[in-house]
């Protein structure tokens, strides 16, 4: 449980406050191989400077749903889809 919760922080304040929450999944591909790296993930979460690898490496783990070492483009689409999901509920919630 707290492994779950500490993941989920991590990665909405990691990941969720880059640019990069738009990008399409063959501009992370480099390798055109139809899957995505721990390195290319990595490599591109941190381009900007704002992410560190190590909450990359979370994040990549998190999004990599069967456990295979890679992020195919329906896992990155559902993880996208998840996430626009939680914000749009995030946005409607009441404070």
């Amino acid at each position: 449980m707290t492994r779950t919760l500490l993941l989920g922080a991590i990665s909405v304040f990691a990941i969720g406050a880059t640019a990069h929450a738009g990008a399409d999944f063959v501009k992370v591909d480099t390798n055109a191989d139809g899957f995505v790296s721990e390195t290319e993930f990595v490599s591109w979460a941190t381009a900007s400077g704002e992410v560190s690898a190590a909450d990359a490496l979370i994040k990549f783990i998190e999004i990599d749903a069967d456990a295979s070492g890679m992020i195919s483009e329906a896992e990155m689409t559902a993880a996208m889809d998840a996430k626009k999901e939680k914000d749009t509920s995030t946005e409607d919630t009441p404070m």
